[in-house]
């Protein structure tokens, strides 16, 4: 059985995709499209971290090729997936959209569709990968960073980190720009990515002191996102100066609910209905936005939307049973979660099997957290 606070992990990510579909559908949750990426930030940064920690307290290095060939297994299944149906989909419903289709698949699938938008050409039907490119552009830069700040600044990173995101956050909220720089660019994003990289950090000097943290159920800050995702907008000219600032307190309100999702659990977080939208969330995210953007069904309207929604709804589901979850057994074969020959060769100095030892990052094929 999987244990209750991977489960309430899970809750979140299902809680994150949630907000987004529901903010998407036209439903009332002004934010929720805002507070759920915000949400998907914190989380990834928490979780992927968390791995980078375990892996360098293990083996004392990280193996970037092997930690991008998991996330690349992870990732570009679904991704190309999307990409080579949407034509199709374009194609039946007479969209003309479809001549400029090859830009935004070459820019989503090398995960610099945030940037391509930035620069003023519309990704149509893919634009709300955008985030994708921010989470991915993470995992290029940030191992490199990680192993750098292990490397000569150990007894000092948790401060780091914090400062980083402090600096992080307040760039974000304060700095000046263009619309589309100030909603999806990466660096007025990384700071919800860098507070869960500091939260993974003190939750790791915790443990390593063995400090007793009180219990916290994860369905009260649950409760709060939920209800501050829902706060009543006036228009996107009343609205939009605002993004920053709520971003922050979204972000904030994310690393209490990580926090408590670590080291609490929730029935209703950790509930299936919760899991099963946290398993398919990064199908999810990719299918129901490009559904609702298409010439599918007619105008947009709340009903419309939302039969779409289900309609994703499946299709997730059969990505993740038909693609997702079978690529993500390749990882045993390709032996992606293997100590590398420098790891092993550390583990033999300290007198351990390397083969017995633990593995570097025991997801299996089940979803990991880094999807959106």
């Amino acid at each position: 059985m999987q244990h209750s606070r991977s489960r309430d992990l899970d809750g979140v990510r299902g809680l994150a995709i949630l907000l987004v579909v529901a903010a998407h559908s036209g439903l009332p949750v002004r934010w929720g499209g805002l507070s759920g990426v915000t949400l998907f930030f914190v989380l990834s940064g928490h979780l992927i971290t968390s791995l980078l920690l375990r892996e360098w307290d293990r083996w004392g290095s990280i193996s970037l090729w092997r930690f991008w060939g998991r996330r690349a297994l992870r990732l570009l299944p679904a991704l190309l997936l999307l990409l080579l149906l949407v034509p199709p989909l374009l194609l039946a419903t007479g969209d003309d959209r479809l001549t400029d289709y090859p830009v935004a698949a070459l820019a989503s699938l090398l995960y610099v569709g945030n940037w391509v938008r930035i620069a003023g050409t519309d990704l149509g039907v893919l634009n709300h990968l955008w985030s994708l490119s921010v989470e991915e552009q993470f995992y290029v830069v940030w191992p490199a960073v990680f192993i750098a700040l292990m490397s000569w600044l150990r007894s000092r990173a948790v401060a780091v980190v914090l400062a980083l995101a402090a600096l992080a956050t307040f760039y974000s909220v304060w700095t000046q720009g263009t619309a589309a720089r100030l909603d999806i660019s990466t660096e007025t994003n990384a700071f919800a990515l860098l507070l869960g990289v500091a939260l993974a950090f003190a939750l790791a000097a915790v443990r390593r002191h063995a400090w007793e943290l009180p219990t916290t159920s994860p369905l009260v800050p649950f409760l709060v996102m939920v209800a501050v995702s829902a706060f009543p907008g006036h228009g996107l000219e009343v609205d939009h100066p605002l993004f920053r600032p709520l971003g922050a307190v979204y972000a904030f309100i994310g690393v209490w609910l990580v926090f408590a999702a670590a080291t609490g659990s929730s029935r209703v977080v950790g509930s299936r209905v919760m899991v099963f939208f946290g398993t398919i969330s990064y199908a999810l995210y990719l299918w129901h936005q490009t559904f609702i953007n298409s010439q599918l069904l007619g105008e947009h309207s709340t009903p419309r939307n939302l039969l779409l929604i289900a309609a994703a709804v499946l299709v997730s589901w059969l990505s993740w049973v038909l693609v997702e979850r079978p690529v993500g057994r390749l990882r045993g074969r390709l032996r992606l979660d293997r100590p590398s020959a420098r790891q092993q060769a550390y583990a033999a100095s300290l007198g351990r099997d390397s083969e017995s030892a633990p593995g570097m990052e025991k997801e299996g094929p089940r979803p990991s957290t880094s999807n959106v």
